[in-house]
């Protein structure tokens, strides 16, 4: 019995000792910084609002930029880089932006369309003929980019860090991929991460230099821009940089108070789709930490590991909105027409994978980035409550950020839903739109 006692007593001392500090622990202090042009201080309040009231967590950091027609309108930033480390998020941090790098890569491809190296409505395998390997020689740029060509999979004999760390042998694995579903150029499934092996292959086949994504993003955009701090594939030296990802805690019962996360969810226990990715690249992500490696955040991973400043993600879609050139540097990214195609939205069909009505237009997704109002736009949205896109009608380039991990997605997160309403309550006010 007094053994019983003692095992007992173990145990409830090592769950005081693990759990009782915490309860003690002072919370982290609100930190805030940055500037929003006159008119705009109710964004700026509102985003302070979202750490007082809990919305946003304390514990991780997040950060919001806007251009309007070329200018920055708002740049702030807060919370913790690194809380353990008492490290504040700093005007220079970034963070992982996941799927929204996506929406880079597909800036990146429509430039070359832009420049006629690549036509969307021919096959893949005419400017890189191994893809045509497995029945894939009908698969076109477009399919390729609006997540219609059935590769969902990463291909045998399976991909990891190393694998992905060299494009040119990560591109001649996914050439022997197989399609999971008969490609009608109408049935979609999300790419979540074969995106960015596909699309880095198809980048370097085509450009003239041969340089891949990472490379040309660099020295095509970034550069031109005036040194944008993002980057596909992140030099080890800026490590330092980069916020911790933590799960944040955002919102209620695991994301499950939403309705587009229930029907995700269900769609996951009734389909097989998620759950073969899951395993196909367990090799790749073992869990969101994963990103939390120097190493992998060195790969170059056009589908999900782009890595910068709300500043830099906004500044692009915002030239991309104010017709395509900078009005500060006079850069050129495309033509007016190439960014009008993005927001010529494709037809709305169930997403094989996800299980949520949506469409792919050339890598973006084009939908109401304004819930209460008629706002229309393209981007990319990525996990944890990255925000990314450009509404051309009123010339916005918006871009929300956060190493504090949201379950929602796809509009669902309240931080930067709330923060575009009062945005665009301003630019009314302001007469700006």
């Amino acid at each position: 019995m007094s053994l019983l006692r003692n095992a007992i007593l173990v145990a409830v001392t090592a769950c005081l000792v693990a759990y009782l500090p915490g309860y003690f622990k002072k919370p982290p202090p609100i930190v805030v910084h940055g500037k929003v042009a006159k008119g705009f201080e109710p964004v700026l309040q509102q985003f302070r609002k979202n750490f007082e009231s809990g919305t946003d967590t304390r514990y991780g950091g997040s950060a919001l930029a806007v251009y309007h027609k070329g200018k920055k309108i708002v740049d702030v930033w807060g919370g913790f880089a690194d809380v353990e480390s008492n490290v504040e998020w700093r005007e220079d941090t970034m963070t992982v932006v996941f799927s929204a790098t996506k929406g880079i890569a597909s800036i990146c491809i429509a430039m070359l369309v832009d420049r006629g190296l690549l036509d969307y409505d021919k096959p893949v395998s005419e400017y890189w003929p191994e893809f045509a390997q497995k029945g894939k020689g009908k698969v076109t740029v477009r399919q390729l980019m609006e997540h219609k060509a059935g590769l969902t999979l990463m291909a045998p004999p399976g991909m990891n860090i190393d694998t992905l760390s060299d494009v040119a042998r990560a591109g001649e694995l996914m050439a022997t991929a197989e399609t999971q579903w008969e490609i009608d150029g109408v049935k979609h499934g999300y790419h979540a991460l074969t995106f960015g092996p596909l699309t880095n292959e198809l980048l370097r086949r085509v450009d003239p230099q041969h340089r891949t994504m990472g490379q040309f993003f660099a020295e095509e955009i970034a550069k031109p821009l005036g040194g944008l701090d993002f980057h596909i594939g992140l030099p080890l030296d800026q490590k330092y940089r980069v916020a911790r990802l933590i799960e944040g805690k955002i919102g209620r019962l695991w994301g499950l108070d939403d309705p587009q996360i229930r029907q995700m969810t269900l769609h996951f226990l009734r389909t097989s789709y998620f759950s073969n990715i899951q395993k196909n690249q367990e090799s790749i992500l073992t869990n969101m930490a994963s990103f939390n490696n120097p190493y992998f955040q060195a790969v170059e991973l056009p589908s999900a590991n782009g890595i910068g400043t709300a500043r830099a993600v906004a500044k692009i879609y915002g030239v991309l909105a104010a017709g395509g050139v900078d009005p500060e540097t006079k850069t050129k990214l495309m033509s007016k027409e190439r960014i009008d195609a993005f927001m010529n939205a494709s037809t709305i069909t169930t997403d094989e994978v996800l299980g949520l009505d949506l469409a792919h237009t050339l890598g973006m997704v084009t939908t109401k980035y304004v819930v209460n109002g008629s706002i229309m736009g393209f981007g990319h949205e990525g996990a944890g409550g990255q925000k990314a896109w450009a509404d051309p009608e009123n010339q916005i380039g918006f871009s929300f950020i956060s190493s504090a991990m949201s379950p929602y997605t796809h509009n669902g997160d309240i931080r930067s839903q709330d923060l575009t309403e009062i945005l665009y309550e301003c630019l009314r006010k302001e007469k700006l739109i």
